[in-house]
């Protein structure tokens, strides 16, 4: 079994959180073997939506990577800046910066370490939006899964870019006919897809399934509009699936992590404002407020496109699993035992070993207690 590499696509304004937040945008840990970095900084799709990137890299006596024949190679630590030696490392193993001439100009390199001691003393420096890319995981620990962001490349976007600033993701999503949940449809105008990634856990588990909730945002679509209407059939035609073995396709993913703009409707008018506006003395865009109107916080990951690329030309594919093979290869987080859990267990064992011991007579049970 291979895993699809789920990534993330982040454009928008740099955010760099400040040395006394919980989490720094740079901090070294130095022990007995070295030293490693992190780094953490946002991506402004707005100024009501940002999404956190990071890193994190070990000095280390030998780099292990892969050539560019995709095999197994081992660089000394001291050789990393060799130019001959980078050319030899496989593109998807580089971390690649380029924020322009005047911010140190474009640098490949085969460790993440490095990549973070250079945008650690260029980002501060950059003025301008950014373009990052990187892997997506759901990292367990303890009872959880936690989102993780990790950066591969950071690219400076021009002034005359005319991209969109946009929190992009592409994943490969694991679901059957019963995972698309459209009940609340009608009144939220709300579809959730509970999937499922297959990622890499850790050398012992190799690669399992994690689950993910994902969001279909139907409202968007207006069914007057027959362009529109179509969209949404189609859309629901992956979402909506009659096929109960587990499928899979890669999903363009937008993220929202903060709060939505929403757009100014009748239903925000106050009951004095409304009869004014039946009765022909205003409209409703004379009772706009000024500037945008947001609603609370919110943080999904919404759908809003397949991608019909590489093996998925022609749309979903059938997953090598069966149904008990795939439930048999979720990740389920190990939640760590508390003292008071284990004693509890403890007299709860004991209790058993003392009824254990006795003889029960079926007739002197009370049949209410079998329910």
């Amino acid at each position: 079994m291979s895993s699809y590499r789920n990534t993330f696509h982040f454009m928008g304004e740099l955010f760099l959180p400040n040395e006394r937040a919980k989490q720094p945008f740079y901090q070294i840990f130095k022990n007995e073997r070295g030293q490693s970095a992190r780094l953490n900084f946002g991506i402004k799709e707005s100024d009501h939506n940002m999404g956190f990137v990071e890193a994190f890299g070990s000095q280390n006596d030998t780099i292990k990577t892969m050539s560019t024949d995709n095999e197994k190679i081992e660089v000394p630590w001291d050789d990393r800046f060799d130019e001959e030696t980078v050319k030899q490392v496989a593109n998807y193993k580089k971390f690649t910066v380029n924020l322009g001439d005047e911010y140190g100009g474009r640098n490949d390199f085969i460790t993440q370490y490095d990549m973070i001691e250079f945008l650690h003393e260029w980002l501060p420096k950059y003025k301008g939006r950014v373009y990052v890319t990187g892997q997506f995981n759901r990292n367990p620990y303890k009872d959880k899964f936690y989102n993780h962001f990790s950066i591969e490349n950071v690219y400076g976007v021009a002034d005359d870019d005319d991209r969109h600033n946009r929190l992009g993701l592409l994943m490969d999503i694991y679901y059957n006919n019963e995972s698309f949940d459209k009940a609340d449809m009608k009144d939220s105008g709300k579809g959730y897809l509970n999937g499922y990634l297959n990622q890499y856990i850790d050398k012992d588990n190799g690669l399992k399934f994690v689950p993910m909730d994902f969001v279909f945002n139907a409202s968007v679509y207006d069914m007057d509009n027959e362009k529109q209407k179509k969209l949404y059939e189609y859309k629901m035609k992956y979402l909506d699936i009659k096929n109960k073995k587990i499928m899979h396709i890669p999903w363009e993913i937008v993220m929202i992590n903060g709060a939505e703009e929403k757009p100014f409707d009748e239903s925000m008018l106050t009951n004095a404002q409304r009869e004014q506006v039946e009765l022909g003395l205003k409209v409703v865009d004379d009772f706009r407020p000024r500037g945008s109107i947001f609603g609370s916080n919110i943080k999904e990951f919404r759908l809003f496109l397949p991608k019909l690329t590489g093996n998925f030309v022609d749309g979903m594919l059938q997953s090598d699993f069966n149904e008990r093979e795939f439930e048999d290869n979720i990740y389920v987080p190990i939640k760590d035992e508390k003292i008071d859990d284990v004693v509890k267990a403890s007299k709860e064992s004991k209790n058993e070993k003392k009824l254990e011991s006795k003889q029960i007579d079926e007739s002197d049970l009370d049949e209410s207690s079998l329910f």
